[in-house]
C-alpha cells in the first residue's frame, strides 16, 4: 500500500513527509488566488526539488486541457493530478495525458452511484485513478476533511484496472478501517495530518503514523 501525503506548502515540509516514508507527495499550484493548500509556482518547484527521492505529484485544479497543461509545464513534477474530470470528461483528461507525457492521476468525487461509471470512464486515459469526497455543503471535491460511502470506492476499486488512491478525510485515527473496507492500491492524507494550529503544515506524528499504517506496521 503507497501512502500519499498532499498539502505541502514548504520545503521543510516536502524534507519532513520525504523523511518519513510518504510515497507520493503532493503540492497545489496556486491558479486561482485563495486556494488555503495553495503556493506560488516558484514555491511549487523548490518543493518538488527537495522531493527528488519520493514521487511528486502536481495537482491542477483548471477545467481546460490547455490550463492543466500550462500548470504541468509550470511546476514540472513526476504526476499531473487532474482535478475538474467533471468538466474535463474522458477526453479532456486524455489531451492532458498526450500532451504532458508524464503520468496522470485523475480525482473521481465519490458522491453516488454515478461514481463507478465516471471511474471507469477515465481508467482508460488516466494512469492513476484518486476516489476523493465532495463536500456535503460546498459541492467542492477534495481538502475538505469529509469521509465518503466506502462501499462506492470499493465497487470501483473491483470494476477499474488501474491503481486506485483512497482519500477524502483518511488520517491515522481511520486508515486502517478505509484499507480492509475498500482495498485500494494506495491512501491519501491531507487535512487530517495538518497541525491543528496551522493546516497549512504537517504534523510529524500524524504523519508518521499514517505512512507506518499505511505500509502495514501497526
Amino acid at each position: 500500500m503507497i501512502a500519499q501525503v498532499y498539502g505541502i506548502t514548504t520545503v521543510d515540509d516536502a524534507r519532513l513527509v520525504a523523511a518519513l516514508g510518504a510515497d507520493h507527495v503532493g503540492v497545489v499550484p496556486e491558479i486561482t488566488p485563495g486556494n488555503w493548500d495553495g503556493v506560488t509556482a516558484d514555491e511549487a518547484n523548490a518543493i518538488v526539488a527537495a522531493l527528488a527521492d519520493v514521487t511528486a505529484v502536481v495537482l491542477s485544479l483548471a477545467t481546460t486541457p490547455d490550463a492543466v497543461v500550462d500548470t504541468a509545464r509550470a511546476v514540472p513534477g513526476d504526476v499531473v493530478h487532474v482535478v475538474r474530470t467533471d468538466v474535463l470528461g474522458a477526453d479532456g483528461v486524455a489531451a492532458v495525458r498526450g500532451a504532458v507525457e508524464r503520468a496522470v492521476m485523475a480525482t473521481v468525487g465519490v458522491d453516488g452511484p454515478g461514481a463507478l461509471d465516471h471511474a471507469v470512464d477515465l481508467a482508460p486515459v488516466a494512469d492513476y485513478l484518486l476516489l476523493d469526497s465532495r463536500h456535503p455543503g460546498t459541492g467542492v471535491v477534495g481538502a475538505s476533511g469529509h469521509t465518503h460511502d466506502w462501499s462506492l470506492s470499493a465497487a470501483i476499486v473491483e470494476r477499474v484496472d488501474r491503481p486506485v488512491i483512497l482519500a477524502g478525510g483518511l488520517g491515522p485515527d481511520n486508515v486502517e478501517e478505509a484499507m480492509a473496507r475498500v482495498r485500494p492500491w494506495g491512501v491519501d492524507s491531507e487535512t487530517r495530518t495538518s497541525r491543528d494550529d496551522d493546516r497549512r503544515r504537517k504534523d510529524p506524528e500524524r504523519v508518521r503514523r499514517f505512512v507506518e499504517l499505511a505500509h502495514g506496521r501497526p
